[in-house]
């Protein structure tokens, strides 16, 4: 038998800037989740860490979506 999922969210903040929209949520465990798109849509939403402050996670968007390709990658 699965374990179930609750999907119930609560939504702490929204931060627009630069093209980019992040959702700030928090789930049933008090965990932050953060959901990022594009304002305008199709564009990827690139995900690094900083390079000076390694517990800082940055977005940025990249080029737009092509139709009909893949846009997923592995990387180390």
């Amino acid at each position: 038998m699965r374990n179930k999922i609750n999907l119930d969210r609560t939504q702490l903040a929204t931060i627009c800037g630069k093209g980019i929209i992040l959702h700030v949520l928090t789930d049933e465990k008090d965990r932050v989740l953060i959901r990022a798109e594009s304002e305008d849509g199709g564009r990827r939403i690139r995900v690094r860490l900083h390079e000076n402050y390694p517990g800082v996670i940055v977005y940025s968007l990249d080029e737009p979506v092509e139709p009909k390709k893949s846009h997923l990658k592995l990387v180390k």
